[in-house]
């Protein structure tokens, strides 16, 4: 298994943004069980990598500090955050946002400091969450480089991976992309394969592995074949 995991708050409320705190050690103790070893990007895209899951956390809810920050210090594995800088210290009521979005409290920039100490990764997921395939190519190029800019100046480090905001890109948004980024990501639910376009990673969303029998063993042809079936109903899903 070669896998880049998306998670977004992690939560009891049970939405589909949510990972209960309580099964997330089950899942990372299922990938340790299956050999499976939890990477950074860096490492897990590597050519000669063929095993290892990358875990990134999306847009900067408040929860991956409160609580999936202490479960990640037990582990000691490593972990991406892709923030969104215009919403810090706020909620998720963003502009675009669909009205059934269930209302988080975003991370402070004091919480993201102690995340950065920690060792997780603070990656760029644009100042305003737009679908950037509405916006004119400077319009694109403004919300990455306010992103960047930001995480650089409180952080001290710019940012090398990016996430698409709902997952959404096209080939002028991927071109520039490829620019400004090492590797870009989506919100395609598959697997990594050998060889991948960088400006459009795939990712699995954590939604779909929270059952006792994909924790049995990950790796199995049945967890395969569950996924590809989620896979499918998204595509057909978005396709009507």
């Amino acid at each position: 298994m070669r896998a880049i995991l998306t998670f977004h708050s992690i939560d009891d409320s049970g939405s589909v943004l949510s990972y209960s705190p309580k099964i997330f050690p089950n899942l990372l103790d299922a990938l340790h069980r299956c050999d499976i070893p939890v990477l950074d990007l860096d490492a897990l895209l590597r050519p000669d990598c063929a095993c290892g899951v990358a875990l990134t956390f999306d847009d900067g809810i408040r929860t991956v500090f409160t609580q999936a920050l202490p479960i990640l210090q037990d582990y000691s594995v490593p972990s991406h955050l892709f923030l969104i800088t215009g919403s810090v210290g706020l909620t998720n009521r963003w502009p675009g946002q669909p009205p059934s979005t269930p209302v988080f409290d975003m991370l402070r920039w004091s919480e993201i400091e102690a995340l950065q100490r920690a060792g997780m990764r603070i990656e760029a997921h644009t100042e305003n969450h737009p679908d950037l395939r509405r916006l004119s190519t400077s319009a694109v190029k403004a919300e990455c480089e306010s992103a960047d800019e930001m995480i650089e100046s409180r952080l001290g480090i710019r940012p090398r991976y990016f996430a698409y905001p709902y997952g959404h890109s096209n080939a002028a948004v991927r071109a520039y992309a490829k620019e400004r980024y090492q590797g870009s990501l989506t919100t395609n639910l598959r697997m990594l394969r050998s060889i991948e376009d960088k400006t459009a990673l795939p990712r699995l969303d954590t939604y779909y592995l929270r059952s006792k029998v994909i924790f049995s063993d990950i790796r199995s042809s049945r967890t395969r074949a569950f996924l590809q079936l989620r896979r499918a109903l998204r595509v057909l899903r978005e396709t009507f």
